[in-house]
């Protein structure tokens, strides 16, 4: 893996407060080289009540380790970044040698579904167990939230209610945020852009991913994630 470490993102994470013992402050892991425990004695097998930082991972091809889970966000995060740098290095490459052009795009794939997944599993997170939406008719459960609201109605309503701020407020932010969330839902559901039942009907999806600003996308993420997170620990 990359000598990078989760804590060059200049992203936190504030898990919940739960009751551990031993009792541990759930700090972000170190994806490189996360904490590893010998466990000769077994005590920490699958199904124990002993947790440390977001939960241990027992596994039966290693039944003698314990791994600190770290949160699943930071994975998509990394990912994220490290397309991002792969980006950057390849775009003057793919300028001289237009045969490397698929290495790029495949990064570029990969930055998109990552850095949405960031963002939508960020917000699952975030919301707590309890938290219900107050509607003009009705309350809204998470359980209801998570199933059926977009990460645009998630932003757009809940945010606000839980903590005080609106992402949606701010245009420019806005717009680069929706318009990475548009791109990465084609690409996932990759719908025929004309009745031409051919590649030749994702042309425009690629122009659109060559040309995409990643760098600017990939900062909006951080403050989106980095805002919400801090405002939500105050309100």
């Amino acid at each position: 893996m990359s000598n990078l470490k989760s804590d060059e993102m200049q992203v936190r994470f504030y898990p919940r407060k739960i009751e551990l013992e031993p009792k541990d402050l759930l700090k972000i892991s170190n994806l490189i080289n996360g904490e590893v425990v010998e466990d000769p004695s077994g005590r920490h097998k699958p199904g124990a009540s002993i947790v440390m930082n977001h939960g241990d991972i027992g596994s039966l091809k290693f039944p003698k380790i314990m791994f600190p889970a770290p949160n699943p966000i930071e994975f998509y995060l990394f990912s994220t970044l490290k397309s991002l740098e792969n980006i950057r290095k390849l775009e003057p490459v793919v300028q001289k040698d237009h045969s490397q052009v698929n290495l790029l795009l495949l990064e570029e794939f990969h930055f998109c579904i990552f850095a949405v997944s960031a963002i939508e599993a960020f917000l699952n997170q975030i919301i707590p167990v309890d938290f219900r939406y107050k509607g003009k008719d009705k309350y809204t459960s998470k359980a209801d939230i998570e199933k059926h609201w977009s990460i645009e109605e998630k932003f757009k309503k809940a945010i606000p209610q839980l903590t005080g701020i609106s992402i949606a407020g701010d245009a420019k932010k806005w717009s680069i945020l929706t318009s990475l969330i548009e791109l990465r839902h084609d690409l996932i559901h990759l719908k025929t852009l004309t009745q031409i039942s051919d590649f030749k009907s994702y042309q425009v999806l690629y122009k659109r991913l060559l040309d995409y600003n990643y760098d600017e996308s990939f900062v909006v993420v951080k403050d989106v994630i980095s805002a919400v997170g801090t405002a939500q620990k105050i309100i």
